[in-house]
């Protein structure tokens, strides 16, 4: 089983992340208001601990895919500076993208104390590379906000993301 990134590493530096739009990216990525609000209510509702879930799209967002849903998860850490999937339901959410002819469109996890920067640990541990890291940053209780990063080895840019109201096409309790 592979495990997905962890994050909020203190003290460690590789450098701010790049502001950019990646390579054949056409635009801002949409993401639903729905599923992004959907986001940041699991988030609220783990503090202080890390949040983490998987979006699934009908194809990855590089290629113009768009995001249909979002499955909350277990952080498996129960910590507020990292996070594991819980391996159990990693297994049942993949086998259920998998059976939608669905793919991992996008791995989500929230920071609590933190920018939505991907840390050094993020980055080392970014095993889906064709998937968007969502990081929701709960930093501001007041604003809470989701960036979204492409992460592929040491290359980190910073995608930007479009939150948008408009067709939903469901959520993992459907």
């Amino acid at each position: 089983m592979v495990e997905p990134p962890e994050s909020a590493e203190p003290a460690e530096s590789a450098g701010p992340p790049e502001s950019a739009e990646p390579t054949g990216s056409p635009g801002p990525v949409a993401l639903p208001a729905g599923l992004a609000e959907e986001m940041l209510e699991h988030a609220h509702r783990e503090a202080p601990d890390e949040a983490c879930g998987i979006v699934a799209g009908e194809t990855p967002w590089s290629d113009g895919g768009q995001a249909l849903r979002f499955y909350p998860t277990k952080n498996a850490e129960r910590s507020p500076y990292r996070y594991l999937i819980d391996p159990e339901q990693q297994l049942r959410v993949m086998l259920e993208i998998d059976d939608r002819d669905e793919v991992v469109w996008g791995i989500f996890h929230s920071h609590t104390h933190t920018p939505a920067e991907p840390s050094v640990t993020d980055r080392r541990l970014a095993f889906y590379p064709g998937a968007l890291y969502l990081i929701g940053s709960l930093m501001d209780p007041v604003t809470p906000h989701i960036r979204a990063w492409a992460i592929d080895g040491s290359e980190v840019r910073e995608v930007e993301l479009a939150v948008a109201d408009g067709d939903r096409r469901g959520s993992s309790a459907d």
